[in-house]
């Protein structure tokens, strides 16, 4: 326990270079969304709220990322668990809804974007692909040489979590244009990813033996887990993480809904204003417009 405080306290462990990336980013995203936002955004303000979603994703983003932790689940692989599911179960609906709606329709102007948001609205294959690349990653000989590899191993990170964010996009989206799902359906599909995704965790969770070569050994920092406890303990933390960030997800919906439904008047339609003409008198005679009453 002392090596793994340690680890945690060493400032050669924290990785600078992102950190200054992650700050510089978060700046820009303060700047633009309260002194430039007039003339970006016809003046429509951001809430605190919402600010607070996109930076408390930055933050997890580096702990996963540019924190000790990075080098810690390279050792032990509950705490690789963990930081997988920060990275692709909680950053990205957290940056999804922490970006204004205004900026995403800027950004979606912008031809790779666009093709990725374009994705999102196939939900079936947006699901299918990343709980299949999740597995796939899973994958034992896959798994063990990602982890010997740094380079690949970041390039593993990115991949999963353009696929992760693609799978929150048709339920986290801000935008009503991209909306392809109804709250119902939206309801469904969250359950069928918590579905997709036990397998991986109970295969984890319920193996005899050790899975992965990359944590046949002790681990240093932590010697009262065994290697195969500590592999059903991260499959237990992925596991759990799920349910939060599902559960979560499922409540964020459900009062969407119940907002949606809400607005509507005995009728079952929306209770907004109807055109209706109206006569106006001028010098040349009489002039029909239409108001809004």
């Amino acid at each position: 326990m002392d090596a793994l405080i340690r680890t945690w306290l060493t400032p050669d462990l924290w990785n600078v270079g992102l950190n200054l990336v992650v700050v510089a980013l978060g700046s820009w995203y303060l700047v633009v969304t309260t002194r430039r936002r007039e003339s970006l955004a016809a003046g429509k303000p951001v809430p605190p709220g919402q600010k607070l979603l996109f930076l408390i994703g930055l933050a997890l983003f580096y702990l996963a990322l540019g924190s000790p932790m990075e080098t810690i689940g390279h050792e032990l692989f509950s705490i690789h668990m963990l930081q997988q599911s920060i990275l692709y179960l909680i950053v990205p609906p957290l940056i999804i809804r922490g970006i204004p709606d205004w900026m995403w329709r800027r950004w979606l102007k912008i031809a790779p974007v666009r093709k990725w948001a374009a994705w999102g609205r196939r939900p079936f294959v947006s699901l299918i692909l990343f709980n299949g690349l999740f597995s796939f990653y899973h994958i034992p000989p896959v798994f063990d040489f990602l982890m010997g590899d740094d380079f690949y191993q970041l390039l593993s990170h990115g991949v999963l979590m353009s696929a992760a964010a693609l799978m929150w996009w048709p339920v986290m989206t801000p935008l009503k244009e991209e909306t392809v799902l109804s709250p119902l359906r939206k309801l469904g599909y969250i359950a069928a990813a918590g579905v997709l995704l036990t397998p991986a965790c109970a295969l984890i969770i319920f193996s005899e033996g050790l899975i992965f070569a990359s944590f046949d050994g002790t681990a240093r920092l932590f010697p009262l887990l065994t290697p195969r406890n500590d592999q059903q303990l991260g499959g237990v933390v992925m596991k759990i993480m799920q349910e939060i960030a599902y559960g979560v997800a499922l409540g964020h919906v459900f009062l969407q809904w119940v907002r949606q439904e809400g607005k509507k008047n005995v009728y079952g339609v929306p209770d907004e204003p109807v055109p209706v003409p109206s006569v106006e008198w001028n010098r040349g005679g009489v002039e029909e417009r239409e108001d809004l009453k």
